[in-house]
C-alpha cells in the first residue's frame, strides 16, 4: 500500500477539478434560474437545479435540496458545505445564506461571478497539475529501476548480497530502505495538491455528526 500511495497518478487534483468544475456549472445554473423568473426564490431555485446538478455533487445537492424542509435553507446549505468540503462551496453557500437573510437583488450577477471564478481556478489547477506530474513520473521511473535492480540481484547477484546476511548488514539495509521511503514521502509531499482552509465552519454541524 505504500508505493502506490506515494507515486499515485494525482487522484487528489483530479477529484479537485471535478468537484471544482461541477460547483461552476451549478452555480451558473442557479444564476440562470434566478435571472430567467424560472425560480422565484433561494429555496425554489435550488429545489429546481436538483435535476441538472452535475454527478460529482448531486448527491449533495439531492441532501440540501431534502433538509431544507425540515432544518431551514440556512441550516442546509452549512450542512452542504460541509458534504462538499471545498472553500468554493462554503462561498456558494455564503452568499445564498446572505440572500436568505437579507433579501436583495443582484443574487444571479455574484453567483455568476462565482461561476467564473471557479472556472479559473479549474484552470489554475490543471496547469499546477501537468507540472506536478514530472516529479510523480520521476518517481514512478526510480521506484520501477529500483526495483527491477533488486530483483536482479536478488536473481542472479546473491553473492554480492552476501555481506548483508550479517546482523550489521541488515541494520544497513533497514536505514537504506528507510531513508529511501523517507525521500519518497517527501517527493510525494512536493507534487500533493494545496489543501485550502475552509471559510464557512459549522461546529454544530460536526457535533450533531
Amino acid at each position: 500500500m505504500f508505493v502506490p500511495s506515494v507515486v499515485g497518478g494525482g487522484k487528489e487534483s483530479r477529484h479537485l477539478i471535478t468537484v471544482s468544475d461541477a460547483l461552476a456549472d451549478w452555480t451558473r445554473r442557479l444564476a440562470d434560474l434566478i435571472s430567467s423568473g424560472a425560480a422565484g426564490s433561494t429555496r425554489e431555485a435550488l429545489r429546481r437545479s436538483l435535476d441538472s446538478a452535475p454527478l460529482a455533487i448531486r448527491p449533495a445537492v439531492a441532501d440540501l435540496v431534502s433538509r431544507m424542509g425540515p432544518q431551514g435553507v440556512e441550516t442546509a446549505l452549512r450542512r452542504f458545505a460541509d458534504d462538499v468540503r471545498d472553500p468554493a462551496a462554503d462561498k456558494i453557500a455564503m452568499v445564498l445564506i446572505l440572500r436568505e437573510r437579507n433579501g436583495g437583488p443582484g443574487l444571479a450577477e455574484v453567483l455568476t461571478a462565482l461561476a467564473t471564478d471557479l472556472d479559473e481556478r479549474s484552470r489554475m489547477i490543471r496547469e499546477v497539475e501537468a507540472e506536478r506530474a514530472k516529479p510523480r513520473s520521476n518517481m514512478r521511473t526510480i521506484v520501477i529501476t529500483t526495483g527491477l535492480v533488486v530483483v536482479g540481484m536478488l536473481l542472479f547477484a546473491r553473492t554480492f548480497l552476501s555481506g548483508y546476511s550479517s546482523l550489521g548488514g541488515q541494520l544497513a539495509l533497514l536505514v537504506v530502505a528507510a531513508l529511501f521511503g523517507a525521500a519518497l514521502r517527501w517527493m510525494r509531499a512536493l507534487s500533493a495538491p494545496p489543501t485550502w482552509p475552509r471559510v464557512l465552519a459549522d461546529r454544530s454541524v460536526e457535533v450533531a455528526r
